[in-house]
């Protein structure tokens, strides 16, 4: 007998071994179950269900404001989708191996997507870098709100095609403090612009020093880190910042936070992909992402 129900604090050695046989691949679980200390996850923002076959678990799901499966199979995908189809349809991302993604997406009974990025090659820092690590990268703090903001608007309107502000700018700006205050964003910032002009007023109009670089750990633990929200101011693209930025980035959350250090990055942005192989990141598989 199978069945699709909430994992229970005894379950969590398996979760634990299952996650720690790839955190490269699981860092969104991995902090979950660092955070949580339990399998048993019930809260708020979502709830961690597994799927189970002959009274074990072979799978697990995480349902919240994004849908995260460890292990899935076709099997676990339609009892998944049957659970997702019986709540309706709601904001969120599925995110994960892409086939597994893909397959969930095509189960569901939601209609249209907001978006679908079917191959977004997962790279991880496992090479030596091939420039020398930026002078200036530092760990921003929530003294770095005002001008980090419209950096990080700029960087998810530029990489999603729509402002994470259109209906109101307090949960996106709630984010990016909370990011800063736990000092999980990495910034270079700078009064003056390549050409040694002072620089211009964008994206925080009101600011003479902007964000030139920054960088987000979105997931972090001690098994494993994904760095989110990468972004170059534009007017400082084109001459390797983000390659000796990033490469400065990792060895800093190397030697603080994690060995592992991950991200994903959409198929058809090259010029992102050459500065990551640049700072030492491999392929080591493919994700995708269906927004709705």
């Amino acid at each position: 007998m199978s069945a699709l129900r909430r994992l229970e604090h005894r379950h969590t050695p398996w979760l634990e071994a299952r996650i720690a046989a790839d955190p490269a691949r699981h860092a969104f679980l991995a902090s979950l179950l660092d955070t949580a200390g339990t399998a048993a996850v019930a809260q708020p923002s979502g709830t961690l269900l597994g799927y189970f076959r002959g009274g074990d678990p072979v799978a697990a799901y995480w349902m919240g404001g994004s849908i995260i499966a460890l292990e899935p199979t076709c099997e676990s995908n339609a009892a998944a989708a049957a659970h997702l189809n019986a709540r309706g349809r709601a904001s969120c991302s599925l995110i994960g191996e892409a086939p597994a993604v893909l397959d969930l997406h095509e189960r569901l009974a939601w209609g249209r997507p907001l978006g679908v990025r079917p191959e977004q090659p997962l790279l991880q820092a496992r090479a030596a870098p091939a420039v020398e690590p930026a002078e200036g990268v530092r760990v921003g703090t929530v003294a770095d709100l005002e001008e980090t903001f419209p950096a990080s608007v700029a960087m998810f309107t530029e990489e999603v095609g729509f402002s994470p502000i259109e209906h109101g700018a307090a949960g996106y700006r709630s984010r990016v403090r909370s990011l800063l205050a736990a000092g999980s964003t990495y910034l270079i910032t700078a009064a003056r612009g390549p050409d040694g002009a002072p620089v211009r007023r964008w994206p925080a109009r009101d600011r003479d020093e902007q964000v030139v670089f920054k960088a987000d750990l979105g997931i972090r633990s001690p098994a494993a880190v994904q760095v989110q929200g990468v972004w170059v101011h534009p007017d400082f693209r084109g001459a390797g910042l983000g390659a000796r930025a990033m490469a400065a980035v990792t060895a800093h959350v190397r030697e603080r936070v994690s060995p592992v250090v991950t991200l994903y990055v959409n198929d058809y942005n090259v010029a992102a992909r050459r500065t990551y192989a640049r700072a030492g990141y491999e392929q080591i598989g493919t994700f995708a992402t269906v927004m709705y």
